[in-house]
C-alpha cells in the first residue's frame, strides 16, 4: 500500500545549458522547468548495463558516515531502508519490507519482512533487527543526538516483534510523519550490533549495513573506499536492476576547494564531482557533462535565530533583518533558478508548504522606518544603537558553497545601509563559535521528509525551551505558535493539518521567526556532475545521490 497523501510529488531534476541553465531530468520525458515536469536527458542515451568498472569522486570532506546522524550519499550507499520511494511518483515502494500498513489514527505501522536479507558481516535481518533500530532511535535522541529525527519519536510507545519478518511499530499519539521517514537515511537499518558502539564510533563508519556497497577503508580528512556487496540481492522497487551493483568500487577522495572539484572532472581524471558553482555548472554542461540535483526538502537556507541572545528576542530586530534581504537579485546574479528565492520557510518541495510571498520583500525603507520607530538611532558610522548597545549581529556560516558567501555579502552590505551591522563568522558545522553559543543568527538550512515534522522540531516550546524562550516570547500576543504546530504534528485529517501548517508558517514568517533566503539544492549529499559515462544516477526523497544502481560506460 501506499499512503500518497503523506509526500508532495516533485521531479528529480537536471540541467542542461543553451544561452542560460534550462532544467531537466536525467532520466526521461520533455523539456520543462523548476518545479515543472521532468525534461529530456543531457546526454546521449545509455547503452546496455555494464558490469564492473570503478569511479573516483571528488566531494568536501564526510565528517560523519553514519547515515542515521547525517545523510549523505555514502552513508546512503552502506545501509537501506524498510521502504523506498519511486522518484518519478513518489510513491512508497517496498525495499526491505515487503508490505506495511497504518491504522486509522496514524498509531501503529505494521511491517512484513523480507526472510533473504543479510548484513554485510553476515548477520540476519530480522523482526528484532527492526526493532533495535527503532529503539536506538529513541535512544539516540536521549543520548543528545538525533537532530534530523528530534520529534519523531516523542510518542514512541515501542516496537512489537510479531515473527522472525512481521513487527508493529507504535505510539501513544498519531504520529504522521513517520510513515515518510521511513524511506529517509534518517532511519535506514544498521545491524543490531551496531548499536553497542557509541555515536563518535559510529561516525568514523563502525556500524554494519544492509547496503549495496561496504566499507573498505576511511582516512579521516582525506578518503573513503567502498567495495559491491556480492551477496546483495534486495534492491528496493524504486531500482532500475536487481543484484550487486554493478561499479566495484568507489573512491571518494575529500577535495574541499570547489574549483579543484570542477577542473579533475573536466580533465577526465574523476567521474563524479559534488556541488559545482554556478559558473563551473555552466562549463560542464556545455562540454557534454550532466548535473544531478533535486531541490531541498525541509527548510531552505535561513537565517535561523538563537533566541538565547538578547537581540534575536527582539522582533523589531528580527522583522528589519527579514526586509534588508534582496532575494530577487541573489537569484538573479548568484544562485539562479537552480536556487530560487524562498517563499516560505519550508521548500515547495516539502509536504504541508504554504506560499508566503506576501510577507516576504526586500525594503528598505520599510527596514529602516521598524528600527527608527522602535528607537534605534543611526550611529557615526551609520550602525545603529539603542541604549548604549549596537545594533551588530553576529551571523555563523558552515557551509563552503560560493553561492552561499556571495548572497551572506550581499545581505550584509544591504544591512549596513539600514544601519545593521552583520559579522560573519565561517566554520565548520557545531565550530567553537555555534558551540559556545555567542552567535545571533545560524545560516542553515534543514532537510525533512515532512514539513510537520519539520516544523515541530524546532519550534515548539519543549524545543525553544532549550534557548531559555517560549513561542510566545517571540511572535505576536496570541499567536499560539506552539499549540498549532504540535496539533498539526499529530493531526490525520490532510486538509485540517494542512491548514494548520499553513497558519504556522505565516507566524513564523510575519514575525521573523525564521527567516529564509533561498531554496537550495542538497549540495553535501546530492548535487553532483557526473562524466556523461556514468549512469544509473537518481536522487533520494531527501535529495541524495543514489549510487546503487550506478554503472560506467566502458
Amino acid at each position: 500500500m501506499s499512503l500518497t497523501s503523506s509526500l508532495r510529488t516533485v521531479p528529480v531534476i537536471a540541467v542542461a545549458l543553451s544561452a542560460t541553465l534550462l532544467l531537466s531530468s536525467c532520466s526521461s520525458g520533455s523539456g520543462g522547468d523548476p518545479g515543472g515536469d521532468a525534461g529530456t536527458a543531457s546526454s546521449a542515451a545509455a547503452g546496455e548495463r555494464v558490469d564492473g568498472g570503478s569511479i573516483t569522486v571528488y566531494s568536501a570532506t564526510v565528517r560523519t558516515i553514519d547515515p542515521r546522524q547525517n545523510h549523505g550519499f555514502v552513508g546512503r550507499a552502506l545501509a537501506d531502508s524498510l521502504l523506498d520511494i519511486d522518484p518519478e511518483t513518489f510513491e512508497y515502494k517496498p525495499w526491505l519490507a515487503t508490505d506495511w500498513s497504518v491504522n486509522d489514527d496514524q498509531t501503529e505501522f505494521t511491517f512484513v519482512l523480507r526472510d533473504d536479507v543479510t548484513f554485510t558481516d553476515g548477520t540476519p535481518f530480522d523482526a528484532e533487527a527492526v526493532k533495535a533500530n527503532f529503539d536506538g532511535a529513541k535512544a539516540q535522541i536521549e543520548q543528545g543526538s538525533g537532530w534530523y529525527i528530534q520529534g519523531l519519536f516523542d510518542f514512541y510507545a515501542g516496537t512489537d516483534v510479531v515473527s522472525d519478518t512481521e513487527v508493529v511499530v507504535r505510539f501513544s499519539e498519531p504520529n504522521p510523519a513517520f510513515l515518510p521517514t521511513i524511506p529517509t537515511s534518517f532511519l535506514s537499518i544498521l545491524s543490531p550490533a551496531s548499536f553497542d558502539n557509541t555515536l563518535e564510533q559510529r561516525q568514523a563508519g563502525e556500524f554494519v549495513g544492509t547496503g549495496p556497497f561496504v566499507l573498505d577503508s576511511y582516512t579521516p580528512n582525506e578518503q573513503i573506499t567502498l567495495t559491491r556487496n556480492e551477496d546483495y540481492a534486495w534492491a528496493s522497487g524504486a531500482a532500475e536492476h536487481d543484484g550487486p551493483a554493478s561499479l566495484e568500487s568507489i573512491t571518494v577522495n575529500f577535495v574541499d576547494e570547489q574549483s579543484v572539484r570542477e577542473n579533475a572532472l573536466l580533465a577526465g581524471e574523476i567521474q563524479l564531482a559534488q556541488n559545482p558553482t554556478v559558473e563551473g555548472s555552466k562549463q560542464l554542461v556545455a562540454q557534454g557533462f550532466d548535473l544531478y540535483y533535486r531541490a531541498q526538502s525541509g527548510n531552505p537556507y535561513s537565517f535561523v535565530a538563537n533566541f538565547a541572545r538578547p537581540l534575536t528576542k527582539d522582533i523589531d530586530v528580527r522583522r528589519a533583518l527579514a526586509k534588508v534581504i534582496d532575494r530577487d537579485t541573489i537569484q538573479q546574479a548568484i544562485t539562479t533558478d537552480i536556487e530560487p528565492a524562498s517563499t516560505s520557510v519550508l521548500t515547495p518541495q516539502t509536504y504541508g508548504y504554504a506560499d508566503q510571498s506576501d510577507l516576504i520583500g526586500f525594503d528598505l525603507e520599510g527596514a529602516a522606518k521598524i528600527l527608527d520607530d522602535a528607537g534605534w538611532v543611526p550611529g557615526a558610522d551609520g550602525i545603529r544603537e539603542k541604549d548604549g548597545q549596537r545594533l551588530s549581529l553576529i551571523v555563523v556560516n558552515w557551509w563552503e558553497p560560493k553561492a552561499v558567501i556571495d548572497a551572506l555579502q550581499l545581505i550584509k552590505e544591504d544591512a549596513a545601509k539600514a544601519g545593521i551591522e552583520i559579522e560573519l563568522v565561517v566554520e565548520t558545522p557545531g565550530g567553537s563559535t555555534w558551540a559556545s553559543g555567542e552567535y545571533d543568527f545560524l545560516y542553515n538550512n534543514a532537510t525533512r521528509a515532512d514539513g510537520g515534522h519539520a516544523l515541530y522540531g524546532q519550534y515548539t516550546d519543549a524545543f525553544l525551551a532549550t534557548q531559555g524562550v517560549t513561542a510566545a516570547d517571540v511572535t505576536e500576543p496570541g499567536s499560539d505558535l506552539s499549540g498549532i504546530i504540535a496539533q498539526s504534528f499529530t493531526e490525520t485529517d490532510v486538509d485540517v493539518r494542512a491548514d494548520l501548517l499553513a497558519q504556522a508558517q505565516q507566524i513564523i514568517v510575519r514575525d521573523a521567526v525564521r527567516i529564509p533566503i533561498f531554496d537550495n539544492v542538497n549540495s553535501e549529499s546530492g548535487y553532483f556532475a557526473a562524466d556523461p559515462r556514468l549512469h544509473g544516477l537518481r536522487e533520494s526523497s531527501i535529495s541524495e545521490l543514489v549510487l546503487a544502481d550506478a554503472w560506467l560506460e566502458q
